[in-house]
């Protein structure tokens, strides 16, 4: 099985392929790029909504307890047409009586491009919610201190993921290379999705993620 792993950068996309019991890693400026694979899991909102998406509540109960903080709401759909911070916010209060996130506007113009390449063996997926079915808990620590990453590169030597997070890139941290081994690693399992009922938006991209069955042994992986 082929598959790949992205995350966002400031550098564009962190890209991890696994094919043939080889792990490959590069960063990509533009998603157009990306080849063809089997499954492409990627770290971001695809499908969007006027309101909280079930997607994320269901992917922070994975988290609990503990690590919920990880995954935070998803912008509204009429947010990507809006020009500014202000417009996309008020829209948000319009349609849900809710403010739109400064975490959530800034995702806007990576979300944009995952919607403008969109291929359906591409899915919404999140690394954290990968470690914690991969090592059958959350995570214990952040991936942003020394033993967050440490425990990460643990769980990944479990699964024969060979150092690519020890390249060294301007505008690439550790982590970014983590959470695309991480979504590599979980798209060569068996996997659920959440919502199972695999809803779409109102434009017809998937309003859920996928996730690897839980905790399974690494003889089970393509």
């Amino acid at each position: 099985m082929h598959v790949i792993g992205i995350d966002a950068a400031k550098a564009g996309w962190v890209v991890v392929m696994y094919e043939n019991g080889r792990y490959t890693g590069f960063v990509e400026p533009t998603l157009a790029n990306i080849p063809r694979a089997d499954r492409i899991w990627v770290d971001m909102p695809i499908g969007l909504t006027e309101g909280r998406r079930e997607t994320d509540q269901l992917l922070r109960q994975e988290l609990r307890p503990g690590r919920t903080s990880s995954v935070f709401n998803a912008p509204f759909l009429s947010a990507l047409t809006a020009s500014s911070y202000m417009e996309a916010n008020d829209l948000a209060k319009q349609h849900a009586g809710i403010g739109l996130s400064k975490q959530a506007w800034y995702l806007l113009p990576k979300i944009r491009e995952v919607r403008s390449v969109y291929r359906t063996e591409m899915i919404e997926a999140h690394p954290e919610v990968c470690f914690a079915r991969l090592a059958g808990h959350p995570a214990r620590f952040s991936k942003k201190t020394t033993e967050g990453i440490a425990e990460r590169i643990e769980l990944l030597e479990r699964f024969d993921c060979p150092p690519l997070w020890e390249q060294r890139q301007s505008h690439v941290a550790v982590d970014d290379w983590l959470d695309a081994c991480l979504l590599a690693t979980g798209a060569r399992f068996p996997c659920d999705y959440l919502p199972a009922s695999r809803p779409v938006d109102p434009e017809g991209y998937p309003l859920y993620a996928a996730v690897p069955k839980k905790s399974p042994s690494p003889k089970w992986c393509g």
